[in-house]
């Protein structure tokens, strides 16, 4: 339970998406298109070089694998739901390389 403290932005994220989504305000909204393609770019970045992705895989402190998928699909669902496409497709894209940057990072642990 020691990794709670790591993911309590990613909860306060999906939090805010809801909060988004169901009572409309316009501030949340804002605050989900500024950060889904940081979300993006910082996916993209430990997908393709390993090493980001190898010392997250490493900390004691690392979260369940199944928790970040659990949090990924509320996200999409929760988007789906408020019908922004978009932002849809990019936490799919986020998902799908959060996946790949897993598949890395055991490969690479398992070579060494």
């Amino acid at each position: 339970m020691n990794w709670l403290k790591n993911v309590l932005i990613d909860l306060a994220v999906t939090a805010l998406i809801a909060w988004a989504v169901f009572a409309e305000a316009s501030w949340a909204r804002w605050i989900i298109l500024i950060y889904t393609p940081l979300m993006l770019l910082l996916k993209i970045v430990a997908a393709f070089s390993g090493t980001l992705a190898q010392l997250n895989r490493k900390s004691d402190a690392a979260p369940p694998g199944w928790f970040f998928h659990v949090l990924y699909l509320t996200n999409v669902v929760l988007l789906a739901v408020g019908q922004w496409w978009m932002l849809v497709a990019l936490w799919v894209a986020i998902w799908i390389l959060s996946v790949i940057a897993e598949r890395r990072s055991i490969s690479t642990i398992k070579a060494k």
